[in-house]
């Protein structure tokens, strides 16, 4: 197959690497990154498209979109929103989301992944990269979301390895809460793109959300982390979660970020 991926980051191009040791053809678009190929120029021919870009430009990139790149099988890979209204247009839509670390699938390590149709096994799975199928489209984007909010918390905690396990703990029934009441299924927590990456992403330096809950510990100021880290998926989460007292380990993550 010909697959096309937008955005070049360091997940876009560990994806392009399982993509292309499966024997697909691979594409490019990234102007920050791959400047000389336009996104018709990688998008040509392609019979699947995924999606790498931040959550955070993802609607007014999608805002001039054309139409019949829309008819294509697409993969959102991006974590960070709360629903797929902007998608609500594509044929043929499906999220790719887990516990996964760029560098660590680029060094060929194992990992699971949890993705909303069948043609993710075709395209990405290998012995390397086992793919769990899972129809609860919300349940999945959610859980991407949310897991990256909570790892702000985990970090901000992370002198305490007993107050990190506590909060997964807490977070993970709130999670199963959360898609409860917003239309998902509560057991889609249970997979790997819930507990799973919950528990990668609440425990190491890798993640830049933990991260930035380390720097806020510390005393930073929010806007100078975004500045270094660049890309903070859990505070565009807590910006587009349903953050109130209904889930108080949100609200407190939402306070200690200075957004509440």
């Amino acid at each position: 197959m010909k697959i096309a991926i937008l955005g070049a980051g360091a997940y876009g191009r560990a994806l392009g690497k399982i993509v292309s040791n499966n024997g697909h053809d691979l594409s490019f678009f990234d102007p920050n990154i791959v400047p000389d190929v336009s996104l018709e120029q990688a998008v040509k021919n392609a019979e699947a498209v995924i999606i790498c870009i931040p959550s955070n430009f993802l609607p007014s990139f999608l805002e001039n979109y054309p139409a019949e790149y829309k008819k294509l099988p697409t993969f959102l890979a991006t974590k960070g929103l709360r629903d797929v209204h902007i998608f609500k247009d594509f044929d043929n839509f499906a999220i790719l989301s887990g516990p996964t670390f760029a560098q660590e699938i680029m060094d060929g390590k194992q990992s699971m992944l949890t993705a909303t149709n069948q043609l993710a096994v075709d395209i990405f799975a290998n012995q390397q990269i086992e793919i769990e199928i899972c129809q609860d489209i919300q349940g999945v984007l959610l859980c991407g979301s949310l897991k990256n909010a909570y790892a702000i918390g985990a970090g901000f905690n992370s002198d305490s390895e007993n107050a990190v396990a506590a909060l997964i703990t807490r977070a993970h029934a709130e999670m199963r809460k959360y898609l409860l009441e917003h239309g998902a299924n509560p057991d889609t927590a249970e997979l790997a793109c819930g507990i799973g990456d919950l528990v990668l992403t609440c425990s190491s330096d890798t993640s830049r959300n933990y991260t930035c809950g380390k720097k806020l510990h510390a005393g930073q100021n929010l806007d100078d982390i975004l500045t270094e880290l660049q890309t903070v998926e859990g505070i565009n989460a807590l910006h587009e979660l349903d953050v109130n007292e209904d889930y108080p380990l949100l609200l407190h993550i939402a306070r200690i970020a200075g957004l509440k």
